[in-house]
């Protein structure tokens, strides 16, 4: 199943970048719990609709180009690297934004997503790095 996951981590990406809201709500389960950095204004959003509103306010503030630079199968989660190359949509303002998300897939489905600043405290969080 752990390739499965890492395709769909890409296709949720694809979906999301095309701003297809209803192929990123296909990726999600209905009770997805994501949890952000503690450095992040939002920390904790509970429920598919929630995190859909949370991702589309987002992308029409930041703009779609989210790329992913690396991603790794860990069976039922996926390590994903990723870099967001923000553009204001209102002020023109360029910069980017790296991350590392962690997602837990089941049945083909994302349930809980947990997203890092730092990369070292992801991977410590799934055991690679002490």
């Amino acid at each position: 199943m752990s390739r499965e996951n890492v395709d769909g981590e890409r296709a949720f990406n694809d979906a999301f970048r095309r701003g297809d809201w209803d192929s990123v709500a296909a990726n999600l389960d209905p009770d997805i719990f994501a949890r952000t950095d503690p450095r992040w204004p939002e920390q904790h959003i509970y429920g598919r609709e929630a995190w859909i509103a949370v991702l589309r306010d987002t992308w029409e503030s930041w703009g779609p180009d989210l790329c992913f630079e690396e991603i790794v199968d860990l069976g039922d989660r996926v390590l994903t690297r990723a870099c967001w190359n923000i553009r204001g949509q209102q002020s023109g303002v360029e910069g980017e934004q790296r991350f590392t998300k962690i997602s837990t897939y089941r049945e083909g489905r994302i349930i809980f997503i947990e997203y890092f600043l730092d990369h070292e405290q992801a991977l410590k969080a799934v055991g690679l790095a002490e």
